[in-house]
Formats: C-alpha cells, structure tokens, sequence
C-alpha cells in the first residue's frame, strides 16, 4: 500500500517531531511477544514466552494493523525515489571507501543488522548510491575491527555527497547516560539488554546499548544535528520518554515465612526459583531476596510475571485447620511431642503447628493439610487416665512450687501429669520469749511517747528530720541558726543520700540526724516497708552513737495523703520492734503538729495498745499457703504410666524433709527477736515450724534442702543464744575500764566488756576489737594497756571484780525484781524519816516501799562510784514521776528521757532533789487509784555547778548542775540508781 502525498507529509511531522511513539505504541505492546530477532542468539530462542497472546483475535487484530503500518512506512521510505534502469554496457561506476573503527563514536551500530540495512535502503532513497559494508579481515584488528564501507553510482557527486553526509551522520552521535535515577538495576549489566531489546524491536528506533560501571550508555543519531538520515535519527527527549513510559520495576513481598534462596527446598521456593530460570530469556530482570522480589522490564511482561508470582503465593498460602481435639490431648501432645513437631515443621514448610496447638489448630498450605493432621491425630492416642493424691504432710510446704518438677517427670516416662491443687492457709504464732533480764512488749511500748508541738522545740539526745521534706527540713535548719545550715550543706554534697548528724545549734536536743526517706509507692508492702525502714535506721543510729532519747516527725501525714492509721501503725510497731530487738529502753517520741487532730488520734490509739502488750498480728504469727496436690497421669502406654506413678511418689520422698528434737532447753534462752527472727527464716524458706517452749520441742518440715539450710540455721542461733547468754553470765559481776584522764575512769559498753572478759578468762595475751566508731583497738592483758591503732595511743585498762550487792538486798532469780520492804524494818523506817522530812501531812498514806534491784544498773553504778575520786559526794535524793514512767527507770536508768521531762531550767539531764515535797509536785497521781511515785536515788552528784537551760552536758569539770540549793541534775546513766520507790497516797 503507496501513501499519499498528505500521509507523507504527516509521515515525516511526526518522525522530526518525535511523535512516532504515539503511533508505535500499540506495536511496542505487541512486539514483545513476537519471536527473537536476530540480534539474538537463535540457540536460545522461546517463542513460547514471546507469543502468549496468539490465541488472542483482537491482539492479531492489532499486531495486523500494525504490521500494515510497517509495511506502509517501508512503502513510504520508497515514495519519491527515482526510477533506476540498470546500468546500461558502457556506463562508468564511480566508487569511494570510508573506513569507521567500532570503537570510535557510534562505530558499534555496524554491527546491527538493523542499522546496515536501514542505512542502504536510505542511501539508495536520498543519493541513488549503493552502499556495501563489510567488516576487515585484518588480523591487527581483532580487539577493534574496522567496518569499510563502499559507496558506489554511476553519479561521481552523489558518491562524494553519500559519503559525507554518513560522516555527518557519525558526527551526530549523542550518549545519554542513565545513571542512579534508575535504582539498583542500574548496576545489572542485563539492564543493558532490556533496553536494547526495546530498540531492536521498533523499526523506527536505532539506539546502541552499552554497560558501564557508572550507568547505561545509550548512543543515537541525534535528529538536530544529522541533516540528511532523519529516519535514523531521534532525540534524547524521544529517550526519555521511553524510558519513562515503556519500562517499570516493581517488588512482591512474599510471605513473612518465605525463603526463596535455593537452600530451601519447599514447593513453594522451587517453584519461585523455576520461573526465574524461565524469564532469564525475556526482557526482564528478576532479583529474588529472602523476603522480596524485585522486577524491572517492559511494562506488559512485568505485569505479567507479577501475576505468576502472586499465583504462586495463593496456591502455597497457609491457613488455619481445626482439630477435634479435647483439652487433655492437646495438653499431652504439647508436652510430649514438641519435638515431632519441630520435624514435621522443618519437614512441611511454611506448616505452623506448636504455634497454634495450644488453641486445638495448626496452619498448613492447603495441599499438605490433610497429611499433617493426620499425623497429629495419630500421635494423641490415651489409655485409661490415673489418679492419686500425694498426702505426705512434709510436701504441702512445697507442693505449689514443685508442679514443674512433677510435670517433668511425667514427660520423661511420655506422660502428662495434670494437677488440681486445693490451697489452705497455715497459722504459726510466734511464741513468746521465756529468757530472762530481756525488756517486755509492754516495757518497749511505755518507753514511746505521743507529743503534740514543734519538733524544733524537743529536748531529746538526737531529732530526726527527713531529709526528703523540704519544708521541714528548712523550717529546723533555719530554727537551728547558720552554724547548722553551713554544716549541713557541706555534709549534704559529700553524702546526699546518706543519714549523717550535725550539732543542734539553738535547738535544745542535742544532736540532728538528717535521713532521706526513700518512698515507694507501687504497692502496699513496699510503701509501708519504706516507712519501717526510715524508722529502723534512725533507731539503730541512736543505738550505735549511744543517743538514749530521739524524736520523731510523723512522716506521711501530709501532702502525700496517707491514710493516718497505716503511718501509725508502721512507725510504732516498728519502734517497738528496734527496742525488742536491742534490749534496750531508748526513749522514743514522735512529734505531731497540733492541729493534726485526726494523726494524734491514730497514734494515741496504736500506742495504747501496744502498751496493753497487743501485738501486730504480722510480727506475732507467720503463714504459710500449703497445697494438696491429686495427680492425674495420661499416657498412651500404661507400662509408661505405671513407671510414672512410682517415679512421682519416690519424687516426693525424695524431696522432703522433717527434723523433729526434743527436750530443747536452750530455747528458754532465746530472745524475743532471735525467735522473730528464725520464725521469718523459716517462711521465707517454706519450711513449716512448730515449737513448745514450755518442753523445748521443735519441729521443721519442707523440702529437703531447704529444711537441712533451717536446721542449720537452729543450731548457729543455739550456739549464738547459749554464748550470749554466757558471756552475759560471764560478764555479770565483772567490769572492765579504761582510763581518760587524772582518777578518771570509763566503762566499756556492755557488749564489748563481756567480750573483753570472754578473751581474758581463755587466757589470751591480747584481743582486739572495732569499736562503734569503726576504729580499732588492741588490748594487751600482760601489760593491760589498750592501744589505739590508727593513732598509737595508749590507755591503762582495768579489771574490777570485788562487787558486793547491799547487805539488805534479797536473792534473786531475775536481774530485776522489786521486793516491798516491811514496814516494821529498820530499811523501812529509815526511808520513811528521810521521806517525812518535807513530807509530813502531805499525804495520807503510804502504800508500801519497795526495794529496787536491778543487779546490772547497781554494778554500773557502783562501778561508776569506785571509779570516781569524789565518793563522799555521794547523796539521797528524791524524783518524782508519773506511774507510766517507773517501770521505764526500773528496768533502765534515770536517763533525762524518762527522769528530765519536767523542765530544762538547770540543765538538759535527769533532775533530782533533796526535798521530797519538791518532787511531790512531779508525782503524777493515777487516776485509778489516787496513787502517787516517788523514787529515792543514790546519786554521786560529784563537782557540781549551776545549770542553765542551754546547757546539754556540764562543764568541763564538773560532774553536775544545781539551783545551789536541793535541786541537782545529772547527765550519765550510771551516775545515779533508784534504790527505793516509795508508793503513797
């Protein structure tokens, strides 16, 4: 079919104006699916993945049309030539050569077939020339052949002419390069040929396609520069629009439990890597990753392979398979076959079966899910379950904690132990101490006061401030004055969260203790646990610096909103705990602001009942939960059950324990908080006790190990209880001292004397020990010296036994006892005439007089005096107080905790006279009763000076202050002993 003349006029408009590509699009649709060219290797060609579309009436429809349109532009390139006869004998034949190397500028394109074809046809069209090409044989050029081409017609000029414009043609040859805008496919040499492929295909299109490390090179004739060859050339805008428009990459993500390297061996995967084998030939590239595979390539054969690989997807997709299995088999096949499992998983890939096998399902692709549920069902075969239930009493402690144990057994014999446990709470009390010379509960509890006031304002040994409270921490420093601030904020950088004490500056107590209470609140055991802690610490500060008095702020009440009940609680429970367990009666205040109506009501109230000997029912008793456990045993095999039963049952002889003695007399000797103590050992190790004190019976019971750690536990604390007790004995009647200064004198404490004592009676040369301020001390019993490591001092130390008790004093079992005096014996009339003194009609009768010994306070006592060079100052005096507070100073001392509460006039100590009707005022009468108490003291005032209400300790010199009249004030513990206690009305 010929074009008319209009059809080439719109012919070449669209090929100079690169709008042929509207025109071939059809065909680049349809191109790729016709067979190899011969730019391809014959021996690799498939027509089948170049021809799927045969079939197809309106695709033939169209690649028809377009072969029309070809055949018409070749029709067309013919239009206007001239008609040639052959040449005529005679005519002469002009001829010319050119020679182009391939490795110049565009020389490449000599070795496409298209291009040399289109290159004679347009040779013959424009000059009437015929053109041959031919490529040298010359063997020097076989790394860069040279292509000559020959021009020749009977026309010199058209030869001259033909051969200047190919030179042209070459000149026009542009590159344009794709570089990192295309991606990774970038670097796939094949990107090359994709693109290529494209060009070869379109008739229209002459490219040349070259790799390099740094992008596609694409050589063509650019249209604005060759003035003859329009027909071979394009423009680098028709490029890009095709390189735009007629490729696409594109990336399936596969499922997440896909593997397509070729390790894997699934279907799924070997079919994944077989399509990659097949489009290896087409004009696409497919890169496969673990998880992802990337395509890039013409449109059409992109989108066609994406619909493979999505077929591929659906046929291996998993979903889910419901077993008709009950809760027992499933149990027993996750017990026992996990390992089956894993197999049958690495066996069927992409099959999830342990996943979901707890929720009665497995995921499987379809065609492998009848095979393994099949094979699940064979493995959940049961014979007739089991039963017992475990009674030994030794194993309840543990039972709860040993059912992994008992599961595991049964895994090992194949079998599936199912427990059904019947939990019971276990009360122990903790039984109350039967040892001797240790305070009481109710003793404890006296020695803790409630005040109402300003904690700046208390005349206590050692205050306490939360160092975490900013307002209270800067209300008392800045009532303490600048001496304290400077030495609290030089103390603070050192150790900020560590309680540390300063002076007390204008305070009247006599140290500060500063203590950061560390709140958690992310539960309730925490939080009341943090507020214990505050109080124990600061407790046991006190204790290790010899404090006898401490003052308390009611931490909590305020913004952070607790309940009042629960601070009181934790804080005097506590404090009562920290006096059990010292054996001690510090004196214990806590502070509460007056206008705290709400807080001094719920400390008033937990105070008294503690004082009435009611104790917090979590420190008089401890729980256990124990658990009887019934066992019930599935298998497939009853030898397995029946070996698995016999195993279960030496399990649990084999893990208990009962230790069990008898007539256990040193129990009597254990302090109230050893036996807390060992009690709270005991459950937190689950190990059940249970003690007679009265026969000294004991009884531990739990696992095995647990109950040998308990009994071990015993025997250190009998060892412990049985030596303290000892060298208490040891010690009783013996009192160690060392020198520091002229006829002055200081005992040791008490703990470390008997120790000291202990040494000296083994017969040791030497002994050394750390005092409470961790420094260290040698004591040399040859030379009896005492020496100072740190610093080389040394002290003479010395030894006093020749204590003698009072004449009148009674036998006694206890260190302290009271006996009433009759009233008919010298001892009686002789305190009576020292009381009527300044007493006579004053009262109305006296109850009775009791004696007071208290064997520990009288040796420190008269230790003190025969130490002391001024025993003639020596005198009786009296001190008046309230009932609550005697027991306090008969067991204790006549420390200004107890004895000094009444007015600071003289001095911050314990206050005595010489007039009984001037400590009448400060006997508070009982209510009950109308009974009023009086003490009568030996009491070495030795030098003595008058007080004044700032002074904490006497003056250098000095042993006590005075009014200079019948009012003394002391400020040692054993300066003074309550000999009498007069009792009246």
């Amino acid at each position: 079919m010929m074009l008319s003349l209009s059809d080439q006029e719109e012919f070449d408009d669209e090929l100079m104006t690169g709008r042929f590509d509207e025109k071939i699009d059809e065909f680049v649709a349809l191109i790729t699916s016709r067979p190899q060219t011969a730019m391809d290797d014959p021996s690799q060609s498939n027509t089948k993945d170049y021809n799927a579309s045969v079939d197809d009436k309106e695709s033939s429809s169209k690649l028809s049309n377009i072969d029309d349109l070809l055949c018409e532009l070749d029709t067309n390139i013919q239009v206007g030539r001239p008609t040639t006869s052959k040449r005529t004998r005679g005519q002469h034949l002009f001829t010319q050569e050119d020679e182009y190397r391939e490795n110049q500028k565009g020389g490449g394109f000599f070795n496409q077939t298209k291009f040399c074809s289109a290159l004679r046809n347009e040779m013959k069209h424009i000059f009437n020339v015929d053109v041959t090409i031919e490529k040298s044989n010359d063997g020097s050029h076989q790394e860069y052949p040279i292509y000559i081409v020959t021009f020749q017609s009977t026309n010199a000029e058209n030869v001259s002419k033909a051969k200047n414009a190919l030179k042209l043609l070459f000149d026009s040859v542009k590159i344009e390069i794709v570089g990192e805008e295309a991606g990774f496919w970038i670097q796939d040499q094949d990107y090359a040929r994709i693109v290529q492929f494209y060009g070869d295909q379109n008739k229209s299109l002459l490219i040349l396609c070259e790799y390099s490390t740094i992008g596609l090179f694409i050589h063509y004739f650019d249209a604005h520069i060759s003035v003859d060859f329009h027909r071979l050339c394009t423009t680098r805008e028709t490029l890009r629009t095709i390189l735009k428009n007629k490729f696409k990459s594109s990336d399936v993500n596969l499922p997440a439990s896909s593997d397509v390297t070729k390790e894997n061996k699934s279907f799924f995967a070997q079919d994944i890597l077989q399509l990659e084998v097949e489009v290896r030939t087409r004009p696409i590239l497919m890169k496969l990753e673990q998880r992802c595979i990337h395509l890039f390539g013409i449109n059409q054969i992109v989108d066609e392979v994406v619909q493979q690989i999505e077929c591929i997807k659906e046929r291996y997709a998993s979903n889910m398979v419901q077993l008709n299995l009950d809760s027992f088999q499933i149990n027993y096949l996750i017990d026992f076959y996990s390992d089956e499992f894993q197999l049958m998983e690495r066996t069927f890939v992409n099959a999830k079966i342990l996943e979901h096998l707890k929720n009665g399902e497995f995921m499987a692709p379809q065609h492998i899910q009848s095979t393994i549920e099949r094979q699940i069902k064979e493995l959940a075969t049961f014979c007739p379950p089991s039963s017992f239930t475990v009674e030994e009493e030794a194993f309840r402690p543990i039972a709860h904690n040993e059912c992994p144990n008992l599961i595991k057994i049964g895994r090992r014999y194949k079998c599936h132990v199912e427990i059904e446990e019947f939990l019971t709470k276990h009360i122990c009390e903790i039984p109350r101490s039967t040892a001797e010379d240790h305070v009481s509960n109710k003793l404890t509890a006296a020695a803790i006061k409630i005040e109402q006031g300003d904690l700046a304002d208390q005349k206590v040994d050692l205050v306490v401030i939360c160092s975490t409270s900013l307002y209270l921490r800067d209300d008392i420093i800045r009532k303490a004055g600048q001496s304290v601030k400077e030495e609290y904020e030089q103390i603070a950088q050192l150790s900020p969260s560590e309680p540390f004490e300063t002076n007390s500056g204008d305070l009247q107590c006599r140290k500060l203790l500063f203590l950061p209470w560390h709140i958690d609140q992310s539960n309730k055991h925490k939080f009341t646990q943090s507020i214990r802690n505050f109080v124990r610490r600061s407790v046991q500060h006190a204790l290790r610096a010899h404090h006898t008095s401490i003052a308390f702020p009611s931490i909590g009440c305020g913004k952070l909103n607790i309940g009042k009940d629960i601070i009181a609680n934790e804080m005097l429970v506590e404090a009562q705990n920290q006096l059990l367990t010292a054996n001690t009666l510090l004196q214990i205040i806590f502070v509460i602001l007056p206008q705290q109506m709400d807080v001094v009501k719920a400390f008033e109230e937990k105070l008294a009942s503690l004082q009435e000997g009611n104790i917090e029912t979590k420190d008089a008793e401890i729980s256990y939960h124990l658990s009887t456990l019934t066992l019930t045993i599935h298998s497939s095999n009853e030898n397995n059950q029946r070996e698995c039963i016999e195993a279960l049952h030496t399990h649990v002889t084999n893990s208990t324990r009962t230790y069990e003695v008898y007539q256990q007399t040193a129990l009597k000797k254990w302090t109230q908080p050893a036996l807390n103590k060992f009690f709270r050992f005991c459950q937190k190790s689950h190990v059940v006790i249970d003690v007679d004190m009265k026969i000294g019976y004991l009884r531990l019971y739990g696992s095995k190990e647990a109950v040998r750690e308990a009994e071990s536990e015993y025997l250190r604390q009998q060892v412990k209880q049985s030596e303290e007790a000892r060298l208490a004995v040891i010690a009783r009647d013996i009192i160690w001292a060392y020198k520091i200064g002229e006829n002055q004198w200081e005992k040791y404490s008490s703990d470390i004397n008997a120790l000291i004592e202990d040494q000296y009676t083994s017969k040791l040369q030497s002994f050394d020990y750390t005092d409470d301020k961790s420094k260290e001390y040698l004591i040399d019993f040859q030379t009896m010296t005492e020496k100072c490591l740190s610093t080389n001092r040394e002290r003479p130390i010395v030894r006093q036994t020749d204590f003698t008790f009072p004449k009148d004093w009674h036998v006694q079992i206890h260190n302290v006892q009271q006996f009433s005096l009759p009233t008919n014996s010298d001892e009686f009339k002789s305190i009576l005439r020292l009381f009527n003194k300044t007493m006579t009609k004053k009262y109305t009768e006296i109850v009775r007089i009791d004696r007071i010994q208290n064997k520990q306070w009288y040796m420190q006592y008269n230790s003190y005096r025969n130490f002391s060079p001024k025993k003639h100052t020596e005198r009786k005096l009296f001190h008046g107080c309230s009932q609550q507070t005697t027991s306090l100073i008969i067991n204790s001392f006549f420390n200004r905790s107890f004895a000094g509460i009444n007015g600071i006039v003289y001095g911050q100590g314990a206050y005595f006279s010489a007039k009984a009707n001037y400590s009448h005022n400060y006997a508070t009468m009982t209510g009950s009763t109308g009974e009023r108490y009086m003490f009568v003291a030996d009491v070495l005032v030795g030098d003595t000076i008058t007080g004044n209400s700032k002074m904490k300790t006497p003056p250098t010199g000095y042993d006590s202050t005075t009014d200079g009249d019948h009012i003394f004030v002391t400020y040692r513990d054993d300066q003074a002993y309550a000999s009498y206690m007069i009792v009246y009305k």
